[in-house]
This record gives C-alpha cells, sequence and structure tokens, in this order.
C-alpha cells in the first residue's frame, strides 16, 4: 500500500491508494493478514496445516473447493515435531511437492532464532528467502520472547505487530497455532490459550474440535472472521496407515459452530443435529411422518427437538387420505408430493372437527397425529 510520506507520517485516506483483497483460501486465509488456528491436542491442528502446505505447493484445491492460481511455497516453523522423522513424512504422504515446502531447524536462542518480537528480522529474511505465500508458527507461544507475557493484551498484541506487518510487506497468508485452555466454557474465543488480545489481533480465527456425533470425525469451524462473511464449518478425520503414517481427508460441510464443539453435546447441539437429520432423510423427497419418527428415535432425538428442528428448517406438512386413513407428509421448501400419492379431498378433511379433539387428547405418538 502506497502512504505519502509527511513529518507526521499522517496522510489523506484519499491519498491512499486502494488495493483489493487478496485471498489464499478464499473467505478463510487472506494474503497480507494474520490468521489463527487452534484446538485441543490430538485433533490433528498440525497435520490440517501440513495439509494446507501441501496443497498449496501442488496449487490443488483447498478443501472446500477452492482453486488457487498455481504451485506456491510454504514456510513450516515446527517446534513440537521433528522435521524429519515426522514433518517430512506426512508431507509426503500428503502429496506435497517437496521441493516447494521449507522448513526451518532452531539451532538454540542466540541471534539466529526466531523469537517475537525482537528477532523478527530473521523470519522477515526467511520469508524473502523462499518466497513463501504461506508461513506457519506451530505453536505461536513457542516463538515469543520469554519477555512476552501471554496472559496480556498489550504484551501479545506488541510482540504480533511487527507478524502482521511483515505479512502485509511480503503478501503472505501467516497461519498461528496454538492450543486451547482448560477453562471449559461454551463460547469459543474465551478458549483459546493466552490472553484474547492474540485472538483480537488475528483478521480470522479457526478452530477445530471433534464431530459431537459422528465418532471419529472433526470438524474445523470459524471463530471470527474480520474479512469476510462467516464461512460453513468442515469435516475431516485423521487416518492412520499400514506404516503408522497418518493423512489428513476431507469429509465435507459440517453442521456444527464453533461454539457447540467447545461446549459438547448440549440441546443446541441436539438441535442442529435433527436439522441435519432432517435434511438427509428429506433430501430424496417427502417422507411419512411416521417413518421420520422412527428414525429419528434410533438416532436419540426427542420429539420437540426434532420440531424445533421442522421450524428452522421452514418443513411443511400436507395431510392425504388414502385407504381410509390419514397420512401426514413432511416435505421441504420447494417439494411436492409424488404423483401416485392423492391430495387431500376437501370432503373427507375432518380436521377442522377432529382438531379440538386431538388439543384435548393428545395422540401417543409426538410427531403423527394418526398413529395408534
Amino acid at each position: 500500500m502506497t502512504r505519502p510520506k509527511s513529518e507526521t507520517g499522517c496522510c489523506r485516506v484519499s491519498q491512499v491508494q486502494a488495493e483489493p483483497l487478496r485471498w489464499l483460501w478464499s473467505g478463510r486465509l487472506a494474503l497480507g493478514k494474520v490468521s489463527l488456528l487452534e484446538g485441543d491436542p490430538g485433533l490433528g491442528k498440525s497435520l490440517l496445516s501440513l495439509d494446507l502446505c501441501a496443497r498449496l505447493s501442488r496449487g490443488r484445491a483447498f478443501p472446500d473447493g477452492f482453486a488457487m492460481l498455481g504451485p506456491s511455497n510454504a514456510l513450516v516453523l515446527n517446534a513440537e515435531d521433528g522435521v524429519a522423522d515426522t514433518v517430512r513424512s506426512r508431507l509426503a504422504v500428503l502429496d506435497a511437492d517437496l521441493d516447494r515446502v521449507f522448513v526451518r531447524k532452531e539451532t538454540g536462542l542466540g541471534r539466529d532464532a526466531i523469537r517475537l518480537p525482537s528477532q523478527i528480522g530473521v523470519l522477515n529474511d526467511a520469508v524473502k528467502e523462499t518466497k513463501a505465500r504461506l508461513v506457519i508458527l506451530d505453536p505461536l507461544l513457542a516463538y515469543f520472547d520469554g519477555s512476552v507475557a501471554s496472559g496480556n493484551d498489550q504484551s501479545v498484541r506488541r510482540a504480533l505487530m511487527p507478524l502482521a506487518a511483515l505479512a502485509e510487506r511480503h503478501e503472505c497468508a501467516v497461519l498461528m497455532v496454538r492450543h486451547l485452555n482448560k477453562r471449559g466454557g461454551k463460547q469459543a474465543i474465551y478458549r483459546g490459550g493466552g490472553a484474547i488480545g492474540l485472538l483480537g489481533a488475528c483478521r480470522s480465527a479457526w478452530l477445530v474440535g471433534r464431530d459431537p456425533v459422528v465418532p471419529g470425525q472433526c470438524v474445523l469451524a470459524q471463530v471470527k472472521n474480520n474479512l469476510a462473511p462467516p464461512q460453513g464449518s468442515l469435516a475431516y478425520r485423521v487416518e492412520t496407515g499400514q506404516g503408522g503414517q497418518v493423512r489428513l481427508r476431507w469429509q465435507g460441510t459440517s453442521p456444527w459452530s464453533a461454539d457447540q464443539l467447545v461446549a459438547g453435546r448440549s440441546r443446541g447441539v441436539a438441535r442442529v443435529q435433527a436439522r441435519a437429520f432432517l435434511e438427509s432423510a428429506l433430501a430424496g423427497g417427502p417422507r411419512l411422518v411416521r417413518e421420520l419418527w422412527a428414525e429419528g428415535q434410533k438416532q436419540g432425538l426427542s420429539a420437540r427437538t426434532i420440531e424445533r428442528a421442522k421450524q428452522d428448517l421452514s418443513i411443511r406438512r400436507e395431510r392425504v387420505w388414502r385407504e381410509g386413513r390419514q397420512d401426514n407428509w413432511w416435505l421441504l421448501p420447494g417439494q411436492r408430493l409424488p404423483a401416485c400419492v392423492a391430495p387431500v379431498d376437501p370432503e373427507l378433511d375432518l380436521e377442522p372437527w377432529l382438531a379440538p379433539l386431538r388439543e384435548k387428547y393428545p395422540p401417543a405418538t409426538p410427531l403423527d397425529d394418526d398413529e395408534p
């Protein structure tokens, strides 16, 4: 960004040359910005970051289908995993172009070590040399100076300001990795380790958590995003091969939010599960209510939860008289009853007379008025 010089460093906004926002991963990781990836240990945060590097190195699309302009370089700084026995092998399994992914082995606490903010120049030289478009700091706290108080907002923000300037200068996306704290709670923004100012200094933040319903599945969900509309959550699995090597496989979209992932299974989570169940069950067309109720019971969903999910999805009910009885169907917006199903005969519609009786004598099956 061009900034006219002045004695005070100030300029009119009209003098600033407008520049478009550019994305490494559309809506999620912006070039020239700092982002955050957080989650509990053992959920594949580091593997996920390496998967992004592998995709970048080959110019492959990101998990949601966003395609990049072409193969680009990445720089991985990992203070926990061995470069030779872990990082390299994982990148190979992920089919990375190993010539385009750079690593840096720390040599101690001297002037050639990367420590923020005092040794930002070392990191600047590394990014300049490698021409990296994606820089991974895993975990971030390992690269702070000893003088940085990770629990203090001002201290953390001062440490990250040079890093944000570096990202803008080299037009690269910086992805910082951190663990969650152990305090628990239902809001993802308060679960990251260290000061909340770290989250505030990032333009986007993402959380990984266990899927509350699907065993062995994890979810990447948005915590905050200052640069784009809310982005949908994505599911993935960490799989171990015969040789013990792990790889990450994306499973498509997920209904879970970051708050639901940190809160665990709750009433709100059950409602989301019910919505996902109804969307899946009705994807092929209208269904009989008694069939939906039977399937919902198997998933442990209550009638009240299913009814709320029905309202969320604007599902409508249609009654059809067949063979002397009334069948109830649920339909998603835009759906129509099958041609083989006869519509309700107005002359046989007894609902105006039966409705008061139904209210006085509730049926045994919560979702189907006519079930015995």
